[in-house]
């Protein structure tokens, strides 16, 4: 059972467990930071094992996907942050069979493009027969229009299928020899530089420091955990975080509102009119999933200011109705004064005050 709560300003993924005793991964995931996981705190309720995951300002990759219609590159930032997880999280003697790659259990934090997965050591899966199954998802919602790069993703998805692919044999699909940057990051070390590697499929990779002790490739799933300490992404500026504060109790909607255009009709006509004090402009919702966020590019609605997160909610229409939704946001999405939970989809009436942070709208 997973749910998903707001507490003292925080987000969290909360899975419930059946499980009892407390083995040696509970203290692992709970009282380190592990590169790459989220992390955990346990609680008992209702005599349930809770795990705390949390999640702040981050969509899961399902969320993340009906966003952004995803491709090659995409996957290969995934397979290169997963490799690196279970390099991490070996070295706290925890095994790959605990990471999940359900698309509701990624997340990714989208101010720097960094993926963290969830660790449950109360629900252990063969890793290729979770591979098998993310790249069935993977392939159904990618964006196809770019026949090259969807190629690419499908001969991983055929690849998964016959078992035992190591990552580095799926990212030998991804990167074509004509791709390969000229130099990757990789972490700080004190061994001497070595100026080219040439892999075992003949692909040379340019890599200004690279650790004596990384020449050999190891199996991944069966025989132990890629070993390159590369970086999963380049470095690169990080926009301003948003302005958090602390909430403010919204009164429930006055009904002596004033009257805009659009709201004294019973027609639904999609549109959020503002109300704020500032200068943001009215909306219109215009697509079946219809992103609000400050981050251009990346949002349909944009609203400018600080409080607001690049992705803060999304409204989606059904048929005829309009549905609304926070997407993980940092200071919340509020509906006639109720603050909404991630994953929490509540349906539109006529006049609803909606508030982003502190930004207001209503629904007409």
């Amino acid at each position: 059972m997973t749910e998903y709560r707001r507490c003292q300003g925080k987000s969290y993924m909360i899975i419930s467990s059946d499980g009892q005793g407390a083995g040696y991964e509970y203290p692992m995931i709970t009282e380190n930071k592990i590169p790459g996981l989220l992390s955990c705190q346990l609680s008992n309720e209702n005599e349930k094992l809770q795990f705390w995951y949390e999640i702040s300002g981050r969509q899961t990759l399902k969320d993340w996907i009906e966003i952004k219609k995803p491709g090659s590159e995409l996957l290969r930032k995934l397979l290169l942050a997963l490799a690196k997880t279970i390099e991490k999280a070996g070295e706290y003697l925890l095994c790959e069979t605990g990471i999940s790659l359900e698309p509701e259990q990624i997340f990714i934090d989208g101010k720097a493009e960094e993926i963290f997965f969830c660790y449950l050591p109360c629900q252990k899966r063969d890793p290729e027969e979770g591979m098998k199954r993310f790249m069935e998802y993977y392939i159904s919602h990618m964006e196809h229009g770019d026949r090259e790069n969807a190629g690419k993703c499908y001969d991983v998805y055929e690849r998964c299928q016959q078992g035992h692919a190591a990552p580095d044999e799926l990212l030998q699909i991804l990167f074509e020899e004509k791709e390969m940057p000229a130099s990757l990051p990789v972490e700080e070390t004190k061994e001497p530089a070595v100026k080219k590697k040439v892999h075992k499929s003949g692909m040379r990779w340019e890599i200004s420091e690279v650790s004596s002790n990384l020449k050999q490739q190891k199996r991944f799933w069966k025989e132990g955990i890629w070993n390159r300490k590369i970086s999963p992404f380049p470095k690169k500026k990080i926009s301003k975080e948003p302005y958090v504060f602390e909430p403010e109790e919204y009164p429930e909607t006055d009904s002596n509102f004033t009257v805009l255009l659009g709201s004294e009709t019973k027609e639904i006509l999609g549109e959020l009119k503002y109300e704020g004090e500032g200068s943001e402009t009215n909306m219109k919702i215009t697509s079946p999933v219809f992103v609000i966020g400050s981050q251009k590019g990346e949002a349909d609605g944009v609203i400018s200011a600080d409080t607001v997160s690049r992705i803060h909610a999304k409204v989606t229409k059904e048929g005829e109705d309009y549905y609304l939704e926070d997407m993980n946001s940092t200071n919340g999405t509020y509906r006639n004064g109720e603050l909404l939970v991630y994953k929490e989809k509540v349906k539109l009436e006529k006049n609803d005050r909606i508030v982003f942070a502190r930004e207001q709208y209503r629904f007409v």
